[in-house]
């Protein structure tokens, strides 16, 4: 899409109003590698276009003077039937407010959308509407972290949900250059970066947790051997996801589940005065990390104490007054019996069953979802 031809009056002009748009700042090495992997050199038709205020002026000017556009940078035009028709065809995406889609013309004119991947009026507004959503969720988050409409709405403005694109998807990672020219962080840096860090980054609580029998606590190397006869039963694991394991890949299992990760799965020894009796997990999930997933497995011989239900409880607990999640599920093969009576232990209430749903060790088989919200947990707990 370059042109080895540009006209040095036409970069000139085209570069004098960039300057008086943007400002006049400088841009490093990596500003211009930036550059260069995300858009490409200006024609000169185009740059006659943008000082016709039919096509939008750079995004970027390179040290070299280069002006440099997005790759569809004529594209719209070519959708809208014409230049000519460009800025009718535009303002349409603006029917019950023409004043603020005139508005939107004058910037996208300027070249200043250089934080979306592409620059559309559908991005354009999305954008806006993702904003105002993040913006609305961290009020109410600030006044209250686990506020699940605040959670919803962060999860789906930053993350997006079904149907609807978020800010991670809308918007490029943008420079330092940026920084300089709209005189503070990039939309990435204040609506997606700073709120991930802010609300949807899991902090873990303070390890162990204790119950009235049981300590939990993270998995360390030498837990493994307590999991080897167990993980080596084709009966036990039988309606487990994993098949039958030997010490090795237990070996293996373990040093996983000891390794630093994003903090969305959070795997746990159970332990019964000092020895490993069985493990839960928790696994966050769902728009705005606002849902997480539970699971349990007790060793055959410290089967039928009760040690699974506390220690199910005591993930709940932690799931709802810790991670103030809104909702917890537990998803189980429907031959486990003993795992659907503990989760209506639990207070949980069936709400799927699937029909030979889920491929499982070389068969159909069918599966159950439980579920309780975080209201009724604290109902049941009162």
């Amino acid at each position: 899409m370059g042109d080895d031809a540009l006209s040095p009056r036409l970069v000139m002009a085209v570069h004098d109003r960039y300057v008086a748009v943007n400002g006049d700042h400088p841009m490093g090495p990596d500003d211009e590698a930036y550059v260069r992997e995300h858009f490409v050199p200006a024609t000169s038709e185009a740059l006659e276009l943008m000082l016709a205020d039919h096509l939008p002026l750079p995004s970027y000017v390179l040290g070299d003077q280069t002006p440099m556009v997005p790759p569809a940078h004529g594209e719209l035009a070519e959708v809208a039937g014409g230049v000519e028709r460009l800025r009718r065809w535009f303002v349409a995406f603006w029917p019950d407010d023409p004043a603020t889609g005139e508005q939107e013309w004058v910037h996208y004119l300027s070249g200043q959308h250089v934080c979306l991947r592409e620059v559309t009026p559908v991005r354009i507004r999305q954008r806006t509407e993702r904003i105002a959503e993040a913006a609305a969720a961290l009020d109410l988050l600030r006044r209250d972290p686990h506020d699940p409409t605040g959670r919803g709405m962060l999860g789906e403005a930053v993350d997006g949900v079904l149907g609807v694109p978020g800010l991670d998807t809308l918007l490029l990672p943008m420079t330092a250059y940026d920084r300089l020219r709209f005189g503070g962080p990039t939309d990435r840096e204040r609506w997606v970066d700073g709120p991930r860090a802010e609300f949807l980054t899991p902090v873990p609580p303070v390890w162990p947790l204790r119950t009235e029998r049981l300590l939990l606590r993270p998995h360390e190397p030498g837990d493994a051997e307590a999991y080897v006869e167990a993980w080596a039963s084709e009966e036990w694991t039988s309606l487990l996801l994993s098949r039958a394991m030997n010490r090795a890949e237990v070996h293996e299992m373990v040093r996983r589940r000891t390794q630093p990760g994003d903090g969305r799965f959070v795997g746990l020894v159970v332990e019964h005065d000092g020895e490993v009796v069985g493990d839960s997990m928790l696994h966050l999930q769902g728009t705005g990390l606002s849902e997480g997933e539970i699971g349990w497995t007790v060793l055959p011989q410290h089967a039928g104490r009760g040690f699974a239900t506390e220690a199910a409880r005591e993930v709940l607990r932690m799931a709802f007054e810790h991670y103030g999640l809104r909702r917890v599920v537990a998803n189980l093969d429907a031959r486990n019996e003993r795992s659907a009576a503990l989760c209506e232990r639990l207070g949980m209430r069936r709400e799927v069953d699937r029909v030979a749903d889920f491929w499982s060790k070389g068969t159909w088989t069918s599966s159950y979802e439980y579920a309780i919200l975080r209201d009724e947990w604290r109902a049941a707990s009162a």
